[in-house]
């Protein structure tokens, strides 16, 4: 927790705000991303005011598998590859953390998503996020594999 003192009409205010960091886990999962991901997802910590952990980085072809066997992802690991799939990996998934659990929650993911992408921006980076695969600004009701967690490099 940090904390900020500012004077209002002659006045000091005493303001507290929470400063997020990685858990051990995140970190070693944000570490099997590519740099670019790295700099958008701690820097997108900093600005959140909605705590959030890396839930996968890179993944492997087997796990890619499984995936797309269950319907969760349109991407078989062989014939056509993930992002995850990289090494680095050039994709992220994540999860918001709310009163000290895992939370998967379209609000908390929306929100999160808006950081995210504001900071990619920010630092350059062009970025693609699972509730808007054509990146046409219209959110979750057009696309047809909705993966509110993913995050990944466009470019």
């Amino acid at each position: 927790m940090a904390v900020d003192f500012q004077e209002t009409n002659s006045c000091y205010c005493l303001i507290f705000y929470v400063m997020y960091k990685f858990s051990q886990v995140s970190q070693l999962r944000l570490k099997t991303c590519d740099s670019r991901l790295v700099q958008i997802m701690s820097l997108a910590l900093q600005r959140s005011k909605v705590d959030f952990g890396i839930a996968e980085g890179n993944r492997t072809i087997q796990r890619q598998q499984e995936l797309f066997k269950e319907g969760k992802s349109d991407k078989d690991g062989i014939h056509n590859l993930s992002k995850h799939n990289y090494n680095p990996s050039l994709a992220v998934d994540v999860y918001t953390w709310v009163e000290e659990k895992s939370n998967y929650a379209t609000h908390n993911l929306c929100y999160l998503a808006g950081i995210v992408e504001s900071v990619a921006i920010e630092l350059g980076h062009e970025i693609r996020w699972g509730g808007n695969w054509d990146m046409d600004g219209v959110l979750i009701n057009d696309q047809k594999l909705q993966d509110l967690v993913h995050f990944e490099i466009v470019k």
